[in-house]
């Protein structure tokens, strides 16, 4: 592909996303992490308030009764979906309108109770104000407690959420009321045929729904709604839990009494729908989020049988975050561990980069003889012409010991970048770094960025230092880059630059050695007689003998 098309490209992309033209929802406003925090308002219009859990992850609106009638996921830690005026006041309007915002529950209500004898979520009910509003960073959650009374039965709801994570824990409790009821989970979004799945405790493989399909499961170990797996794909995952939402609670496991366990009907198709029938007393762990592996993998929920299974790539991903957390349980420090694990990383492949590394030297060495060539036959396009530039350029690959598929040496680090990469992305730290407030989310001050412009331009320079017209064309592209460095978690950027300014101290290296190398190679082919191409012939002139 020619230069200018690629800048085209380039520029392209960058102008689609730069107005917001894609698939990933709104792209994230610069700026301070999001404090978790409870928000009352009226935000759906109807008479009594809202409450909305409000974090860096997601957007969680719950009516007065304890029922999730918003639940919006953020593809990008940390983007602001709603919007706090300097007077205090705030702007929801972003989540009403639900432009390339993603609700879960898509217009429905989750956690809503019902059970015959008087429990219906559609029906009136006597609403007493939610207790315990609080937020607890260091212990990464926000509780709320929810009361409400309605065919002579009490219903409260205690609800944990996690703003690390995508975890919730509600606890539900029915007083004067039937001894069994049913909790109602309907999603995803706007996902026209969401893979519905179950599976009993004690099973090796889940009961799922086919299509438009109902599906009855008993003594579940989980249930789940998932779209395919992927960076913008969401899930509604639900685990009996044994204790209460005001503690740490544990798995459940299969109960001796059958009265206690979580039966589930599931319901596939647009309208997908979860129905768990749960005793009077029960625990909930749901997860709502995205359907992704280092996200379920940090909430617990890899180890579940049929739930999730990675991918080649993904398998990589795993052996990385767990050695992130072996290191961080040495080190204590998830900034050090990102700035040991480059180093080690760099160290592993500086073989395969350093044969990369001398391949691109010796091009650049040898360019101005390349171009020298190219001018010489630029005007003959016939087949005689094409095959001596072919036949030169051949010459000089020999004379200067290239291998053109030494290039192919920069592909098989890939596979390792690649899960790295989607690792540290995907991963959510749980503390800062020197200025940075949080690694899973972008630099506020800007400075990474910076820095990240200035090692890339670094790097680009050192490896095109021979040729100054492709460093200005493709200095251009680190430009619209600079874009998405403003967006990556901080995590990511710290990466990318270690890595990079480890790169340009090699690449300078194998720059001076492979220059040493090739310094007197026009001399050895000048003594091994060969002749340059313009050169003509020289005649001897033999003097007529003398009479």
């Amino acid at each position: 592909m020619k230069t200018r098309h690629l800048l085209s490209l380039a520029a392209l992309g960058g102008a689609l996303l730069l107005t917001g033209c894609s698939t990933t929802g709104p792209l994230p406003t610069f700026g301070k992490a999001i404090t978790p925090e409870w928000i009352t308002t009226n935000f759906d219009g109807l008479p009594g308030d809202e409450y909305i859990a409000t974090s860096n992850l997601q957007d969680v609106v719950f009516n007065g009764r304890g029922e999730v009638i918003g639940w919006y996921v953020k593809n990008y830690a940390g983007t602001p979906y709603i919007k706090r005026s300097a007077d205090g006041t705030y702007d929801f309007s972003a989540l009403r309108d639900q432009k390339g915002i993603v609700n879960l529950v898509a217009g429905r209500k989750a956690l809503a109770v019902q059970a015959a004898g008087g429990l219906n979520p559609a029906a009136a009910a006597e609403v007493t104000a939610p207790t315990g509003l609080t937020t607890d960073l260091k212990a990464n959650r926000q509780d709320a407690v929810f009361r409400y009374t309605q065919g002579g039965a009490t219903v409260t709801k205690t609800v944990t959420l996690h703003p690390r994570n995508f975890k919730v824990d509600v606890r539900t409790e029915v007083a004067g009321g039937p001894e069994r009821v049913n909790l109602l989970f309907p999603g995803l979004g706007k996902a026209g045929d969401p893979r519905v799945q179950a599976l009993t405790v004690g099973s090796a493989q889940p009961a799922a729904v086919q299509g438009s399909g109902k599906l009855s499961v008993e003594n579940i170990q989980y249930a789940a709604l998932q779209e395919n797996p992927s960076q913008v794909a969401h899930a509604l995952i639900l685990r009996p839990q044994a204790g209460d939402a005001s503690s740490t609670a544990t798995p459940a496991s299969a109960p001796a009494d059958a009265s206690q366990a979580v039966n589930v009907t599931l319901a596939g198709g647009a309208q997908s729908l979860i129905t768990a029938s749960v005793p009077a007393t029960s625990t909930l762990e749901i997860y709502g989020g995205r359907n992704e592996l280092i996200h379920l993998y940090q909430s617990g929920y890899t180890s579940l049988p049929g739930l999730f299974k990675p991918n080649f790539f993904g398998q990589i991903s795993l052996y990385i975050v767990k050695f992130m957390e072996w290191l961080y349980g040495l080190i204590g420090n998830w900034g050090l561990v990102l700035v040991i694990l480059t180093v080690l990383l760099r160290a592993v492949m500086w073989p395969l980069m350093q044969a990369q590394g001398r391949t691109t030297a010796r091009m650049q060495v040898m360019q101005p003889k390349i171009k020298e060539i190219q001018e010489k036959y630029k005007e003959r396009k016939d087949l005689d012409s094409q095959r001596a530039m072919q036949t030169e350029m051949q010459q000089l690959y020999r004379d200067y010991n290239f291998n053109p598929a030494g290039c192919l040496s920069t592909f098989i680090p890939f596979p390792v970048l690649i899960a790295l990469w989607s690792t540290i992305r995907n991963f959510e730290f749980d503390s800062g770094f020197l200025w940075l407030p949080d690694l899973a989310i972008p630099d506020p001050f800007y400075l990474l960025a910076l820095v990240y412009l200035v090692v890339n331009i670094g790097q680009l320079y050192v490896m095109t230092r021979k040729t100054p017209d492709m460093f200005r064309q493709q200095a251009f592209i680190y430009l619209i880059f600079l874009y998405f460095a403003l967006t990556f978690p901080a995590g990511v950027t710290i990466y990318i630059i270690l890595s990079t300014l480890i790169g340009i101290v090699q690449q300078v290296l194998i720059n001076k050695q492979v220059e040493r190398e090739t310094a007197t190679i026009g001399q050895r082919v000048e003594k091994s007689g060969a002749r340059p191409t313009n050169t003509p012939k020289t005649t001897k002139v033999i003097d007529a003998p003398k009479k």
